[in-house]
């Protein structure tokens, strides 16, 4: 008898990367204090975290869920302007190659970006610049997805994106059932 766990492969991820969100608000600050008099200072950053959990629908097609988060310490004239953002998205996937042991795999992004920013202290031009601490959502593209297992259920992951807060993430993937799809016989006795 096959049991419900069966019936969908779930699979996790935990990933460490490299955020767009970093790179354009720091490219941002760098052309606001070529020209003002009050002067943004990006004082520190830690690498983006999150983690996915993935609902396997078949042998193609998959829908995840992803949490994220990152700390941006950011000071605008020697008062704390920012830190944290977190992010959240919903992402169905298509594995394009699988051969047991190494998938590629595509998938789209559907989320929303919180920043825990102090807008108060930005005025005129500078609010209109600057993101401010109401969640702005966003739709991504995840180009390059690799798993590459090691053993039957734990495995790496490496994922490029665009217009997503994540550009490049690597970490581990477990994959909590491996096997085929039962067959309708399998199913009719459930």
């Amino acid at each position: 008898m096959v049991s419900q766990s069966q019936i969908h492969n779930r699979l996790v991820k935990f990933n460490i990367g490299f955020t767009s969100e970093q790179v354009n608000f720091k490219n941002d600050i760098l052309n606001y204090n070529d020209t003002s008099n009050r002067q943004f200072e990006f004082v520190s950053k830690s690498p983006s975290l999150s983690y996915t959990h993935e609902i396997l629908l078949g042998n193609v097609f998959s829908v995840s869920g992803k949490l994220g988060f990152q700390y941006l310490n950011i000071f605008y004239d020697n008062q704390h302007y920012g830190s944290p953002l977190i992010y959240g998205s919903l992402n169905p996937a298509v594995s394009v190659f699988y051969n047991g042991k190494f998938e590629y795999y595509v998938k789209l992004q559907f989320g929303a970006i919180y920043r825990f920013n102090d807008p108060d202290l930005l005025s005129g031009v500078t609010e209109r610049l600057f993101p401010d601490d109401k969640p702005q959502f966003f739709a991504g593209v995840t180009l390059g997805g690799f798993n590459y297992y090691f053993t039957d259920k734990l495995g790496l992951n490496l994922e490029l994106s665009i217009w997503s807060p994540e550009l490049l993430t690597f970490g581990l993937s477990y994959r909590f059932f491996r096997g085929e799809i039962p067959s309708i016989q399998e199913l009719q006795e459930l």
